[in-house]
């Protein structure tokens, strides 16, 4: 029994698994222009770099230098006025303007979203460019009567990204620390939020970009009180709009009392990232490089088991990690046998039929919400 347990162990492949803890060390690319001082927004179109300031200023896009952070022009968007503007998204053919700030009474009944054509903002002979409107409101039977002070709601939303033929909000949760995921269409019109998920961010959600070549979200956002951490969550190999069933990875960043409010793929390694001016912290854009937010080891013999290994029919898997995983089981020559779709573990159990495999060792991946394991079987 005992040479049996060391045979398992020597059999059980580790490979990094992804730290939640990991503190990240932002880059300072440049502060920012003063006009753009309530930054809350950012695109990158034709290598041009769009802001916004956040409510009550001047229904304006501004264009801005990434290497001294001057401004370099702006357009005035007709059509529009700015109550409380917090984030831009585009899909390669319309900028959306997100006009859903909802933080004061938790009870706006004027949400909207602006679209203007992308070819109008990069016409640098035009000084303003025409939009028009997505109306939207949330679900009558759950939105709440008007509150008695600001930042104690959940319907509030700082952050969205276009995909395919929808647009999806990122809620701002100031009472549950929790991120709603909604959707609405992306054509003008009056349209009521569609719910479709929550994401426990503990924190609050201010920013968000999608990027189509690696199917990755980036969401940026800080934690309300003292000291106020900013963080960046980065989801991945999700399928279709299930955004939060895939990888989600939370990176807490080294910066205290920070506004950040919005963020963009630079490129498929770089994101940027910018902050409002606030409690002496100069509105400014950041990098983080995907490829610096190493792994970390860890030993997870301690909290996966494979069993019984070497098996006749199926095998049971306990992993003491949360979430959903996919998995994958190949033979000896890399083909692969059984390929399935997110499953949820059972009381942190999971068993696969491997009864119709022949006799053979076999290695086995589980992709789970913040970890990658391998491990190899033997059939008998």
């Amino acid at each position: 029994m005992k040479s049996k347990k060391i045979f398992i162990i020597y059999l059980f492949i580790i490979i990094p698994v992804f730290s939640f803890s990991q503190k990240i060390d932002p880059v300072l690319i440049t502060t920012l222009d003063e006009v753009v001082s309530e930054t809350s927004g950012l695109i990158i179109y034709n290598n041009k770099v769009w802001t916004h300031n956040d409510s009550g200023g001047d229904p304006k896009l501004y264009r801005i230098d990434s290497i001294n952070g001057s401004v370099l022009e702006e357009k005035l968007i007709l059509n529009a006025t700015n109550i409380d503007w917090e984030d831009i998204c585009h899909d390669g053919e319309y900028l959306y303007i997100g006009d859903f700030g909802n933080n004061s009474s938790g009870t706006r009944e004027d949400l909207k979203i602006y679209r203007i054509l992308l070819a109008d903002l990069d016409n640098e002979q035009l000084d303003s460019v025409a939009s028009d409107i997505i109306y939207f409101t949330y679900d009558p039977s759950i939105y709440p009567e008007a509150i008695d002070k600001s930042n104690d709601t959940d319907f509030d939303c700082e952050a969205f990204i276009a995909k395919d033929d929808s647009l999806y909000l990122f809620s701002k949760n100031w009472v549950n620390k929790k991120c709603y995921l909604y959707s609405l269409p992306k054509v003008p019109g009056h349209y009521m939020a569609q719910r479709l998920d929550t994401l426990d961010t503990q924190g609050l959600v201010c920013g968000a970009d999608y990027n189509p070549e690696t199917n990755t979200i980036a969401l940026i956002g800080y934690v309300y009180g003292i000291p106020a951490p900013s963080f960046l969550v980065v989801l991945s190999d999700f399928d279709n709009n299930d955004f939060f069933g895939g990888n989600n990875l939370r990176y807490e960043l080294s910066l205290n009392g920070y506004q950040t409010e919005a963020i963009i793929f630079r490129d498929n390694d770089r994101l940027w990232f910018s902050n409002e001016n606030f409690l002496g912290h100069v509105q400014s854009l950041y990098e983080i490089k995907l490829s610096t937010l190493g792994l970390k080891e860890e030993n997870l013999h301690s909290v996966c088991e494979i069993y019984p290994n070497p098996t006749n029919d199926k095998i049971s898997i306990m992993v003491n990690l949360p979430g959903k995983i996919k998995y994958s089981i190949s033979d000896a020559k890399g083909n692969c046998m059984i390929k399935t779709s997110k499953k949820q573990f059972v009381n942190q159990v999971l068993d696969i039929d491997v009864s119709l495999l022949p006799a053979g060792i076999y290695f086995i991946e589980l992709l789970g919400q913040n970890y990658k394991i391998q491990s190899k079987f033997i059939k008998l």
